[in-house]
């Protein structure tokens, strides 16, 4: 059990959400965030060999050894002393896109056991937990184009037989986080109000002060592929490897002024999708427990 005056956010995602701009724009000032009692890690320190949230902190049901250290010791060499511990792994709650191809009907279906398992191991109050959601449209569009750069290739219609609009469902994905064992503040906002949001975000997750260091990174670090790339990626899959294929084609074809993004919908799919988003939005945000950040009316 950890002091009354630390505590610890965990951002679980969810991907293609800006997850790497945010984790990226908070690496850049890590050294300013500990100069004020503030640990930041994030996939950079999640992602080497055995140094996975699981590994750390002894999750695994049947782990490979034991653990070097107790999920206690371990908390307390990550805190090093500040109040505040931020964890940024968007992969602890599940894959972006399942490796099986059979209908996903439930997206991140074990979040929520995921996330208490890691309260329960670290023993320190609970986690406040930041979750960014997305319009189940653009977000299926993301992540199609991200199973092709990771070389899994397949016509866009069977992807969204498999991935159809309805298993994008942050309503039940935000319920079963609310009940949660071990989930304290549960902080949501919108993918697409990311970046008026930026400073809120941070603030949140950092603290009102040291959320003032945290600056922007001036680029986004994920750019999608055009249609014309993804259009080169099924004209040419099985003339080279396939995990080199669409890296190959969003090089050559970027998206701009000649090349407009990637779109897997059409105008009435759209429609379809922002009235499902909309009414998930609606019933999130009367959640009880669940705070959902909204940019200023005065904002531009």
């Amino acid at each position: 059990m950890t002091s009354s005056d630390f505590s610890i956010a965990f951002h679980i995602g969810a991907h293609k959400t800006a997850t790497s701009h945010l984790q990226r724009s908070l690496r850049e000032a890590t050294d300013l965030l500990a100069d004020v009692g503030v640990r930041y890690y994030g996939p950079h320190d999640f992602r080497l060999p055995g140094r996975s949230i699981n590994r750390l902190f002894g999750l695994h049901d049947k782990p490979a050894r034991a653990p070097r250290r107790s999920p206690q010791d371990q908390l307390t060499l990550l805190r090093k002393g500040g109040h505040r511990l931020v964890l940024s792994e968007e992969n602890y709650i599940g894959a972006l896109n399942s490796p099986r191809r059979r209908e996903v009907r439930m997206r991140y279906p074990f979040a929520a056991r995921r996330v208490t398992a890691l309260a329960d191991a670290l023993d320190a109050g609970g986690l406040d937990v930041f979750l960014s959601i997305r319009n189940p449209a653009t977000f299926l569009t993301s992540a199609y184009c991200q199973q092709l750069l990771g070389g899994r290739i397949m016509p866009l219609e069977r992807y969204l037989q498999i991935n159809p609009l309805g298993s994008v469902n942050w309503l039940s994905l935000v319920k079963r986080l609310r009940r949660a064992r071990g989930v304290n503040q549960l902080t949501i906002w919108r993918y697409e109000d990311y970046q008026p949001l930026f400073s809120s975000i941070c603030a949140a997750l950092v603290g009102d002060e040291a959320g003032e260091l945290v600056q922007p990174l001036p680029r986004r670090i994920h750019v999608g592929l055009s249609a014309k790339a993804v259009a080169e990626v099924h004209l040419k899959k099985g003339d080279v490897a396939d995990d080199k294929i669409a890296n190959f084609a969003r090089k050559h074809f970027p998206v701009g002024e000649d090349a407009a993004a990637f779109d897997g919908f059409d105008p009435e799919q759209h429609a379809r999708a922002a009235q499902i988003y909309q009414a998930q939005i609606a019933a999130i945000e009367n959640l009880k427990g669940v705070t959902f950040l909204r940019p200023s009316p005065n904002h531009p």
